[in-house]
């Protein structure tokens, strides 16, 4: 917070000072009125009186009355603001809420309000003396609510920086081992890869139709290791996660048992029916979720 830039951020001149000040004896007449008032319209609102302790409450009392002083006096110094940035410590310490900082301003702001129409009749000077007020005020509710701010922030700065270091940990892990999954995926993609070239050199060597349908199985693992890999890499970019995929991994494996069922001549009746309503019940699933995943691509691009 720099004091320096604050009285000239609300432009408060010398006229202001004076302005205040001028009404400063008349006002100081109705300080204990000012007190009373305040503590019995905050017990209305936030029930000071109860939730803060009688000797706490008092000096809370003590301190306001010195501020009303300070603020007739128009002295705003740095050793004014720094009177303000205490007190408003000393509102979290109270654990009084921001709210009812707010809400204090407001009262006295109408309260000053109503009693300079009683204390000046000339409509332009009380103009002007309203004006000079109504700045002094916004500048005090400024300090003070920004001081609540960095009080309330010193306290919890040991949990926020705790919580960022697990956050950052974490996200740096989630890093590595995507990036470590990739590496994985590359080398059995390769792999996989070369023994389908294998096989499928194999089969047309010895004209096997054993090695094709093994060839043929690999060539589905093959696109299934692919598909892993662009998810992969895809999340490493950002992207979203999609379970269209993981549903299509499963549903490949199916197809690929129903191809060598088939092409080795080894069905059975209750083994080729798990398979079909596996791919039946995969398939319809994998569907509806790529679907929805449609759908909300096309909703983020609307956005």
């Amino acid at each position: 917070m720099n004091l320096r830039k604050i009285t000239p951020l609300y432009e408060l001149s010398k006229k202001d000072i004076e302005h205040i000040r001028s009404i400063k004896e008349d006002m100081l007449k109705f300080k204990d009125d000012f007190v009373n008032d305040f503590y019995n319209y905050m017990d209305k609102k936030f029930d000071f009186s109860e939730r803060i302790e009688k000797e706490k409450f008092e000096v809370h009392k003590d301190k306001l009355k010195v501020w009303y002083d300070r603020f007739f006096n128009a002295d705003f110094t740095n050793e004014y603001f720094t009177f303000l940035i205490n007190a408003s410590q000393k509102h979290v310490d109270l654990k009084i809420e921001e709210t009812a900082i707010n809400v204090m301003f407001s009262f006295l702001r109408r309260w000053f309000h109503e009693k300079i129409f009683l204390i000046l009749s000339d409509d332009y000077k009380r103009k002007e003396v309203l004006i000079s007020v109504h700045k002094a005020i916004d500048m005090n509710a400024m300090i003070m609510n920004m001081a609540y701010h960095d009080e309330q922030i010193k306290k919890f700065t040991s949990i926020f920086s705790l919580r960022e270091m697990v956050i950052s940990f974490s996200e740096r892990f989630m890093f590595f081992m995507n990036s470590l999954l990739v590496l994985i995926l590359v080398i059995l993609t390769i792999n996989a890869t070369i023994l389908f070239f294998t096989e499928l050199v194999d089969a047309y060597t010895h004209s096997s139709g054993k090695l094709l349908i093994t060839a043929l199985g690999s060539l589905l693992i093959l696109w299934v290791l692919i598909e892993l890999l662009h998810t992969e890499i895809q999340l490493l970019k950002g992207g979203k996660f999609k379970i269209s995929v993981f549903i299509g991994v499963a549903l490949i494996a199916f197809i690929r048992d129903l191809l060598i069922l088939t092409l080795k001549h080894e069905v059975t009746g209750s083994g080729t029916i798990f398979v079909l309503a596996s791919i039946f019940i995969l398939g319809l699933i994998y569907w509806l979720v790529a679907r929805m995943e449609k759908m909300d691509n096309v909703k983020r691009s609307v956005r």
